[in-house]
């Protein structure tokens, strides 16, 4: 691929944006690339868990501004954005986004989509569609919402402050914020610890964290306790509970 790495180590599913003298600045080929990408390592019955990081000094900052100008930016979102928004919403294994570096515009949009979000203390966050008149995109306002208050993130957004990690963790945009030096290490820990676990179990809370309703809930509780119940993760757990009364 021209724009991205795949990579495959101990279970974990590694994709790179790889446009580094460019920030990782996004385009309709690394987008097309990156949901290929995505769906390649979800499809992989070896991968457990999948990270989305950039290379060089960057995560993203955010869309190519040279696209053309007298693009139709509503198609450009439907045709070019939105099938990797589509991907990154529906992927059933845990997405960890790692950031470091500048994480911008649409670059934060994608990253939101992670279930969670490692993060390197010099970070800077910028949601900055404002500065250029536009709305945030690529699915960026509807996982602010559910991340942020709801006025928290319309100030930000109106504003197009630049943030950095810190006020970004008081936001609840990190999960977990790790000093530079320790970011590369921690995130392939953190990685490589979770796709060690159980993947029903693993999966299985994130779907359940994911319903939209109370009943819809007992509903996934019913379909994955049972699966996890037939695993030999859970097998052996119970056996080595048991010989221990």
């Amino acid at each position: 691929m021209e724009t991205i790495q795949v990579e495959r180590r101990n279970r974990v599913g590694w994709l790179k944006w790889n446009r580094p003298e460019k920030l990782n600045a996004l385009n309709a080929t690394l987008l097309r690339e990156a949901a290929e990408g995505l769906l390649a390592l979800e499809s992989d019955d070896e991968v457990r868990v999948i990270v989305l990081v950039g290379e060089g000094r960057a995560f993203s900052s955010g869309q190519d501004l040279t696209i053309e100008s007298d693009a139709d930016y509503g198609t450009y979102l439907e045709d070019v954005y939105h099938p990797l928004v589509r991907a990154l919403e529906g992927c059933k294994k845990p997405l960890i986004a790692g950031i470091h570096g500048v994480v911008a515009g649409a670059g934060l949009s994608l990253a939101l989509a992670a279930d969670v979000r490692i993060v390197a203390r010099s970070t800077k966050f910028s949601s900055a569609f404002i500065k250029i008149g536009l709305v945030a995109d690529a699915g960026g306002p509807y996982h602010l919402s559910r991340l942020m208050r709801p006025d928290l993130a319309l100030d930000w957004m109106w504003s197009g402050r630049t943030i950095d990690a810190e006020q970004a963790e008081r936001y609840g945009l990190v999960t977990e914020l790790v000093e530079d030096e320790a970011y590369p290490t921690r995130l392939t820990d953190y990685a490589e610890s979770l796709a060690a676990k159980s993947p029903p179990a693993v999966q299985g809370m994130k779907a359940l964290l994911r319903t939209t309703s109370f009943e819809q809930s007992l509903e996934e509780e019913i379909h994955w306790q049972r699966e996890c119940g037939k695993t030999e993760v859970h097998q052996q757990a119970m056996q080595a509970f048991l010989s221990k009364k």
